[in-house]
């Protein structure tokens, strides 16, 4: 028998605090007896994302509303007349493009109804450069001040995926403590340049991962203020174990509130970004 536990946290970056800045990450979990998910979102940082804790939220949001859509009608026929959960597990690449163009159309339409019943004030625009106004009043430009990236990651009893767009990593734990990255690193994101929700051409730009066999005994994702926290993977794994014990010992609830309270010492002391980590343990009873 499995029992799945999700649980996420998120804090403010010492320096978004220093800077007045709001916290641009984002983080939602899920868990019930059949499937388990955490989401992971960060928002941009520069003055043209100027809405980018909006964003973030609103990605947040409208994949847990798509993944709760996509595992509710599981055992529905799809248009290719199998079930949506036979069509997953035959043709899982199809399938992960057909669910990131749904979170992209569900995350534009969030942002045009935002947008539209809150224009851009003038304090907001007031810090964007002649350019940067410009690119605003072009076609769709101004979705650019509500860009973030994004990760999910949902576990059911007979298979697990992560799907993801921009920087930050999903790690994965093997029932023997063995750590990976399974979703495939993206050399676009590099320093302060990442791939986006908000980009042209989104629905190219998302990588994915999916598998039916080996479940994984936990899952982790985290924005890259937990990256450039510990610099490298090593590290950043360790971190994960250290949490992976504090679970066993304190149990998921104390647990959390424990690794909650760190997160202000943890940006503080590294990143000094915003902090948002998500994930899901899959414990054998």
């Amino acid at each position: 028998m499995q029992k799945l536990q999700a649980f996420h946290v998120c804090e403010i970056g010492a320096s978004h605090i220093k800077d007045g800045k709001p916290c641009q990450d984002f983080s939602l979990s899920y868990e019930s007896r059949d499937y388990a998910v955490a989401i992971v979102c960060d928002g941009h940082g520069g003055n043209k994302y100027l809405r980018s804790d909006r964003g973030s939220r609103m990605a947040a949001e409208q994949t847990m509303e798509a993944v709760s859509e996509l595992m509710k009608n599981r055992f529905r026929k799809s248009l290719m007349g199998m079930k949506v959960m036979d069509t997953l597990l035959t043709y899982p690449e199809k399938f992960m493009s057909q669910l990131a163009a749904n979170i992209i159309y569900r995350w534009r339409e969030c942002v045009e109804k935002d947008f539209a019943g809150e224009p851009f004030s003038e304090k907001e625009i007031a810090v964007l450069t002649p350019k940067e106004l410009d690119s605003f009043q072009a076609d769709d430009g101004w979705v650019t001040a509500y860009g973030t990236t994004l990760i999910v990651a949902v576990m059911a009893r007979n298979f697990w995926f992560g799907l993801q767009i921009g920087d930050g990593k999903c790690v994965a734990v093997s029932d023997k403590g063995a750590f990976s990255q399974p979703i495939p690193w993206d050399d676009s994101c590099f320093l302060n340049v990442t791939t986006s929700l908000c980009d042209v051409q989104a629905l190219s730009r998302f990588r994915n991962y999916f598998s039916a066999e080996n479940l994984p005994a936990a899952i982790f994702v985290g924005s890259d203020g937990v990256d450039d926290t510990f610099g490298t993977d090593d590290a950043l794994h360790d971190f994960y174990q250290t949490v992976l014990k504090l679970f066993a010992e304190k149990g998921m609830e104390q647990a959390k509130v424990e690794l909650q309270n760190y997160l202000p010492t943890l940006s503080t002391k590294g990143s000094q970004d915003d902090i948002a980590i998500a994930g899901i343990t899959n414990v054998k009873t």
